[in-house]
């Protein structure tokens, strides 16, 4: 949840509050501005953390901003768009949370004029320079080290932020092929961890959170409540109570293989119980020792045994709130502590919608 004053924080419950929006344009990522405060006519942002490019965009503009060379002020050859979205209060000044820092990727002129542009994270920079030739891992340095190093050979001068991963684990001897976005899923996984960016374009590396959290926002019907709807789903896709990870080392290391399960007997998920049994095997190359293999395995089992409950809402805007919070929904008396996934922030009039999780709590044994 970002920082907001609490004027923001009791405004967003009050009838015909009047969104802000504000979008500013540049040559490049951490270039010159080429537009500040661009009138937007509608769109929105998505931000999903299951995603390597976690946050997307769509927005539209007047027939003015249609592109006439590469050097214009909206255009897929140089354009990155940082959007800023909240609340204009009565006496004019707005609070503005950033949403998205990204490239223009597509523009496309509509049928009345108008143009919309396609807007991806600055992941996706990162995603698409591949390696030219196979990519030894460097010698000695810590696993947030080498990530901030691989991020930065696409982006200098690139710093993590704030990360709540170990941050003294050493890069184990690796060889990568071609994916760069494969290479720092792998070495953030070793931490138990994802990378991906915030709506200010800061890079993270963050654990998946699997337990809940104090909530920061409740979500409720009724009288001043932030829920216009919601609707709660149990489901066992994709769920499995045993996950083995099969280490193969590419710089001819022993393999190995280590098998996390839930044994607990009051889970509702446990091996040989009412669920059955579902397995899951990862084969990887990043984890150095038994230890972080077993890591690993425990935080896949945790999020494997996790999605017990999900919820899909429409909810007032509140800009403040991103992926990995934890939030309290509360429908036609069903009310439920959820972790949010994904989030469409609208950029104009509307709702905003959300995807949410709950959890089964997975206390994992190895065999």
């Amino acid at each position: 949840m970002l920082a907001s004053s609490t004027v923001y924080k009791d405004a967003i419950h009050a009838p015909n509050q009047q969104g802000a929006f504000r979008v500013d344009l540049y040559a490049g990522p951490g270039g010159p501005v080429l537009a500040r405060d661009v009138p937007v006519y509608g769109g929105s942002v998505t931000a999903n953390l299951t995603h390597r490019v976690t946050r997307t965009a769509s927005f539209t503009l007047g027939g003015e901003f249609w592109p006439t060379s590469a050097t214009s002020v909206l255009t897929p050859y140089q354009t990155v768009a940082q959007i800023r979205a909240g609340i204009q209060y009565g006496d004019g000044s707005e609070e503005l949370f950033p949403i998205i820092t990204g490239r223009v990727g597509t523009v496309t002129r509509n049928d009345d004029g108008s143009v919309t542009a396609q807007v991806e994270d600055l992941a996706a920079d990162v995603v698409a320079y591949e390696f030219r030739q196979p990519r030894v891992s460097e010698f000695r340095i810590t696993v947030l080290s080498q990530i901030q190093r691989l991020i930065a050979e696409v982006l200098p001068g690139t710093v993590l932020g704030p990360s709540d991963v170990d941050a003294e684990a050493i890069t184990p001897e690796l060889v990568w092929d071609t994916d760069r976005g494969k290479a720092l899923d792998d070495l953030s996984e070793t931490l138990g961890g994802r990378w991906y960016t915030l709506g200010d374009g800061t890079f993270v590396v963050r654990s998946y959170a699997y337990d809940v959290g104090t909530p920061v926002q409740t979500f409720a019907d009724g009288p001043r409540g932030l829920l216009i709807s919601g609707s709660p789903s149990i489901t066992r896709n994709d769920a499995a109570n045993s996950v083995t990870v099969v280490v193969e080392r590419f710089d001819g290391g022993t393999p190995f293989r280590v098998t996390a399960q839930d044994s607990s007997p009051t889970s509702p998920t446990r091996w040989d119980g009412p669920f059955g049994n579902v397995t899951q095997i990862i084969k990887v190359q990043t984890p150095l020792t038994v230890g972080e293999a077993t890591i690993y395995a425990r935080g896949q089992l945790n999020a494997s045994t996790a999605l017990a409950t999900q919820w899909s809402a429409q909810v007032v805007p509140d800009y403040t709130m991103e992926p990995g919070d934890t939030v309290r929904l509360t429908s036609r008396d069903v009310s439920e502590i959820q972790v949010i996934d994904t989030i469409s922030y609208p950029l104009g009039p509307g709702t905003m919608s959300l995807g949410t999780r709950g959890f089964v709590r997975a206390q994992a044994t190895l065999d």
